[in-house]
Formats: C-alpha cells, sequence, structure tokens
C-alpha cells in the first residue's frame, strides 16, 4: 500500500455517491490527503477531527442533510469557521450558488467538472487560506511586538527623564554629572538595541529580509567585531583567546554576517562570570568555512538548547552582569545564518560553558 505523507493538505470531499467519491480521489489524492464523508452528520465529524481538513469539497444533494445544513453548520462552529468549503453540485439554479455563497463557501463548481479547473482552485484557496493563516500570525507578532516595546522600553524612558530632570534641576558635582550622563547614554544604548531587534525581526517575519552576498572571509570580518567588545570583556576581566586561520573566500552580506558575530561576542561577554575566557576561532575544509564563540559561563539545559533560536525566547541561563537581553538576537542570527544557506549548532554543558558554530558553504563561491 503507498504510504501518504502526512504533511500533505488535507482535502474532506463530501458525496453520498460512491462513483462520485471514487474519482475525486483517484484526482486529488497525488497532491493531497483525502478524506471522504457520504453524509451530513459524517461530515461534521471529520471536520471535527484533529487535525482538521484543510479544505472540504461538498455535493449538496444528500438524503438527510445536505449539503447548506452542513455548510451552516460548520460555519457556526469556531473550530472549522476558517476552513475553505467548495460546494460541487449537478444543481443548476442561480439562487443555489448564491445561497451557497452566503452560507460561507467560497467557490461553486457545477458538475459536470473538468479536472483541472477543481485542482486549480483547490491550489488557489488553499493558497488564499495560507496568506489568511499569514497575515493573522503576523498581526499577533505585530501585537506582541507592541507589548514587548511599550514593557521593556518604559523603565528606560523613566530613567532617562528621570536623570535628565535632575541634571537641570540640581546642583551636581561633576562626579554626579558624569555618572548620570554615562547611565543615560547606557540605557539609551539599550533602547536602540530592543529597538533594532524590533525593526530586524519585523522584516524578516514580514518576508522582505534580503541579503546582498559579496567575496569576503570570517578571517577578515571577525577582528573588528572583537575588539568592538573588547572594552566590555575587560570590564568584567574576561579574556579573549582568538586563533584565526587562513582567510578563506566566501559569498556574504559584511553587515548581516557582523551582526551575527557582535550577537555571539556579546552574548558570550554577558552570560561569562568575571575572570573567565571567550575563545574565538576559525577554519574551513573543502566544503564550508566556519567560527566559533566559546564561553565559560552557565552553560545550556536540554530545555533551553530546544528553544534557543525562537524569537522571545527568555531562556533560564541570566546574564551575569546584570545585562539586559531582548530574547531577539539569537532568532535573528539563525535567519541570517540561513539566508546564507548555512548552519548554526551549539554544544552546551550546564555549569561548564558553551560552543556557538556558525558555518558557510564554499560552494556558494562563483
Amino acid at each position: 500500500m503507498r504510504q501518504i505523507p502526512e504533511d500533505l493538505p488535507r482535502i474532506l470531499v463530501v458525496d453520498d455517491d460512491t462513483t462520485n467519491l471514487r474519482i475525486m480521489i483517484k484526482l486529488l489524492s497525488s497532491e493531497y490527503r483525502v478524506i471522504v464523508a457520504k453524509n451530513g452528520p459524517e461530515a461534521l465529524k471529520r471536520a471535527r477531527s484533529n487535525p482538521p481538513p484543510d479544505l472540504i469539497l461538498l455535493d449538496i444533494m444528500m438524503p438527510g442533510m445536505d449539503g447548506f445544513a452542513v455548510c451552516r453548520q460548520l460555519k457556526k462552529e469556531k473550530n472549522s469557521a476558517a476552513i475553505p468549503i467548495i460546494i460541487i453540485t449537478g444543481m443548476d439554479q442561480p439562487d443555489d450558488e448564491t445561497r451557497g455563497l452566503e452560507m460561507g463557501a467560497v467557490d461553486f463548481i457545477r458538475k459536470p467538472f473538468h479536472a483541472d479547473a477543481v485542482i486549480a482552485r483547490i491550489r488557489i484557496h488553499l493558497e488564499l487560506l495560507k496568506q489568511r493563516e499569514r497575515l493573522v500570525e503576523l498581526n499577533r507578532l505585530k501585537d506582541k511586538f507592541l507589548g514587548m516595546a511599550a514593557h521593556d522600553l518604559r523603565n528606560p524612558l523613566n530613567a532617562i527623564c528621570g536623570l535628565s530632570d535632575m541634571l537641570l534641576n540640581l546642583k551636581l558635582t561633576e562626579d554626579e554629572r558624569h555618572r548620570f550622563i554615562t547611565t543615560i547614554l547606557n540605557v539609551g544604548d539599550q533602547m536602540l538595541t530592543l529597538v533594532d531587534d524590533l525593526l530586524d525581526v519585523s522584516v524578516i517575519e514580514s518576508g522582505a529580509f534580503e541579503i546582498h552576498r559579496h567575496p569576503g572571509s570570517l578571517e577578515e570580518l571577525l577582528p573588528s567585531r572583537i575588539e568592538l567588545f573588547r572594552f566590555a570583556a575587560e570590564k568584567k576581566s574576561i579574556h579573549f583567546n582568538v586563533y584565526l586561520s587562513e582567510p578563506c573566500m566566501v559569498q556574504l552580506d559584511e553587515g548581516r554576517m557582523s551582526q551575527v558575530a557582535d550577537n555571539l561576542i556579546s552574548n558570550a561577554i554577558k552570560f561569562s562570570h568575571a575572570g573567565t575566557q571567550v575563545t574565538i576561532r576559525t577554519g574551513h575544509d573543502e566544503t564550508k568555512t566556519w567560527f566559533q564563540v566559546e564561553d565559560q559561563g552557565p552553560g545550556l539545559s536540554d530545555v533551553d538548547q530546544a528553544r534557543l533560536f525562537g524569537t522571545f525566547q527568555k531562556l533560564s541561563a541570566r546574564p551575569t552582569g546584570q545585562e539586559k537581553s531582548t530574547g531577539l538576537g539569537l532568532a535573528i542570527v539563525k535567519k541570517i545564518v540561513d539566508a546564507h544557506h548555512g548552519e548554526i549548532t551549539v554544544k552546551s554543558v550546564v555549569g561548564e560553558g558553551s560552543v556557538f558554530t556558525v558555518s558557510i558553504p564554499i560552494h556558494s563561491m562563483p
């Protein structure tokens, strides 16, 4: 018996005629997982299954509960209301088509039908369903962005407003002024990082994310990124060990790959204890070039590793020096690496540290 892949779209065909069911199964089974029902109550039961069908082909003329009654009931129920219903019938009265569409059907096909037309309409409505679900997800993500931004920006803004008011209205020593201005700068940087991350995730999730690749190497890119974080490392007495191999040329977006390096190096510092070491190394073989960032931090549990690259993930491991983390950085890193046809992996032992490895295929060079 042919094994039907589980991830195929599920089409529920409702018809009391065995011949019609046989025709539909033959027509659809090469592209879809076909489920059948021979009457109205059975159709409702199939539509309420888990997972539910992705689309329903519904005959009108059935004994007992006809197709109109089935359509009306499906549209009343929360779990089935969004399933596209295409009515297929031999009835030729225009009022029947109007009635079906008013009840929530998305299309109306008359018998005898052309097989290609049925397939084309199914594809169109499944694609429309996918786009509608995508819009719902983007709207949910937008609401999450707004909620996170409002929550995470409130405290920094309060700090900036309060410290600015004191700078304007109090007589302060030079040391106090310097401390207040430094705090304002730090919280401003935190806000900028959050806004940049939110914008990046917004672009990625909207499908407008692009990279522009040019010949370059990780070995030439990394020294400036390491230098950027040297002061932050020194503040925590963290020592960099850097081992760079000979440059290996690949196609990469230097700006985006700099984001990847910045995020991994910054995280290594944030999650490392004072007096430890962060090791950065590169290498390559015949198929790929790679770089690693290794820390001696608290490590990641199996649960944290499974959630590591998701959006808005707050892990059990916390920064060791009161640094802030948006929960967005590694999700952005994963998208950038994926866009380079590369791979990011992590090996971690709780209590010992983590090693993040980013690899890019060499064969992408022209």
